[in-house]
């Protein structure tokens, strides 16, 4: 699997809105959530998975930040605490 591609908040200059951030292909989905493309399409099929965008015809995306979304529902909290003091 190639490198996965890093979810990058895009921020507007001080006083402006934030832009939009960019639409990620299944492919580059699919890197960051280090799984195959192929699983995103079943994912898709079966109504599972992130959240993603139609547009024209069969042409599917995904926002950064509802993978983001998706990944964080998915963190499993353990017993585990780390006192930094």
């Amino acid at each position: 699997m190639a490198t996965a591609t890093k979810l990058v908040r895009m921020e507007g200059q001080a006083g402006q809105r934030p832009t939009a951030s960019p639409l990620l292909t299944p492919a580059q989905a699919a890197d960051v959530l280090g799984i195959p493309e192929g699983t995103l399409a079943q994912w898709r099929s079966q109504r599972r998975g992130p959240a993603f965008i139609k547009l024209e015809g069969r042409l599917v995306r995904y926002r950064s930040t509802d993978l983001e979304k998706y990944i964080s529902a998915r963190v499993v909290e353990t017993g585990l605490t780390l006192d930094h003091a």
